[in-house]
């Protein structure tokens, strides 16, 4: 009986000593709370992303965006970017995108053209509803992500910004030289006319990058309805405007250059006030120089022709952030691709960097704005019509014919409707 006493004192005492060294030993991947020391099996793993914007060269998002992304990868230390950015100036981004995509080595996320440019992608699967996306957050957009909307009822782009475009124009220089502003097309003629009697270039322009002079000039000849019209309709209008361009450059109404510069070279020109006027985007806020800013002012497009009258307006929300389908059915990046998503979309970040560019932000409002810039916003406001640029709704190959084609008709070698002939036969 005393044997058998002992024997369980002695078991009793040999899990006691079990039960202490375990305590005193712990499981290495805890602490004396109970918490995770860091050494969890299901860390995170790296992810890789690449990411194609158009916020690159001038753009004067493209500060703002690389900042956005090193503060994202300082949250996200397991989460690699790799910018691939380029500029929208001469169709570069257009056929990046359409290499990697053909190519099968599509961006993970993407900021593109909504337009045109987009059906081939959409239409192969190749970007996805970002309605039915797993943890995409759309909350607190306004009117423009509705508009995003296709023919086939989804959304797969995510406005960042709604642009306008206009004729810029240099008050000050208008006021030194006795000169009206272009509020109507009649005025617009004499100023180019005065203009082109001084050492100022009446508009700053590039005729062979000349996505905003196609665009206005078109819009001046046949206003609205007529803008609207597809490249099959043969439009006699947007003949007539680029016929109208060749006119007005006989004028002297472009630099002596036209034909070899381009958009940038045509901008400076401006910036540095050898330029009375330029046709450009809302964007173009971000790169003017503080000291000439407050004598600039934007006004619409004057317009002559039958079917629309001054005010109407080129502009919308034409870009907007794309998730590959390839990326979101990868189970590695999923998770990632869609907080850089979220992260980038957020009412934040949209308004810095609406706030670096001057346009109108997709989600929430720009504050105490400069009275030049204001006004653009306040002129799409008051729009008899706002309408999307040509270039969004028109072949890229078909358009870009169109622009490259224009020093022709400025040397007489074609006319606008032999041009918009050649164009057709493309799409």
């Amino acid at each position: 009986m005393l044997e058998k006493r002992s024997i369980c004192f002695l078991l009793f005492v040999m899990s006691i000593c079990v039960l202490l060294l375990a305590a005193c030993t712990g499981d290495e991947n805890t602490d004396s709370s109970g918490e995770s020391n860091g050494k969890e099996a299901n860390a995170e793993e790296d992810v890789e992303l690449r990411v194609v914007t158009t916020m690159a060269g001038t753009d004067p998002a493209g500060e703002v965006f690389e900042k956005l992304l090193e503060e994202f990868k300082a949250d996200n230390e397991h989460v690699s970017i790799i910018n691939e950015s380029q500029s929208a100036d001469a169709g570069t981004i257009r056929t990046k995108v359409n290499t990697d995509f053909t190519s099968n080595n599509e961006p993970d996320l993407m900021f593109y053209f909504n337009t045109v440019d987009a059906e081939g992608i959409i239409e192969a699967g190749k970007v996805v509803n970002l309605e039915e996306a797993e943890s995409v957050d759309l909350s607190n957009y306004d009117s423009m992500l509705e508009q995003q909307r296709r023919e086939d009822g989804n959304i797969y782009a995510a406005p960042q910004t709604g642009f306008y475009e206009g004729l810029f124009v240099n008050k000050k220089l208008f006021e030194e030289h006795g000169v009206e502003l272009p509020t109507t097309w009649e005025k617009y003629e004499e100023a180019i006319k005065k203009f082109a009697e001084t050492d100022i270039i009446p508009v700053a322009a590039s005729t062979e990058d000349s996505y905003y002079v196609v665009e206005h000039y078109a819009l001046a000849a046949g206003g609205i309805e007529n803008y609207n019209a597809s490249l099959a309709d043969q439009n006699v209008a947007w003949a007539e405007g680029l016929d109208k361009i060749g006119e007005h450059a006989e004028m002297g109404a472009f630099p002596e250059d036209a034909g070899t510069i381009d958009l940038s070279i045509a901008a400076s020109l401006f910036h540095q006030e050898q330029a009375a006027m330029l046709f450009e985007g809302s964007w173009a806020w971000g790169a003017m120089p503080e000291e000439i800013a407050e004598n600039i002012a934007v006004l619409p497009m004057p317009v002559y022709g039958d079917g629309g009258s001054t005010g109407d307006v080129v502009g919308g929300a034409s870009q907007g952030w794309f998730i590959s389908t390839k990326a979101y059915e990868d189970d590695k990046k999923r998770d990632a691709v869609v907080e850089l998503f979220n992260f980038l979309t957020s009412e934040e970040n949209i308004v810095r960097i609406a706030e670096a560019t001057g346009q109108v932000p997709a989600k929430g409002a720009l504050t105490d704005l400069p009275e030049n810039i204001a006004a653009g916003h306040k002129m799409v406001e008051e729009a008899n019509a706002v309408a999307s640029p040509i270039n969004d709704r028109i072949l890229p190959e078909a358009f870009t014919h169109i622009r490259t084609s224009v020093p022709q008709i400025v040397s007489g070698e074609k006319t606008g409707k032999h041009v918009l002939e050649e164009a057709a036969a493309l799409e």
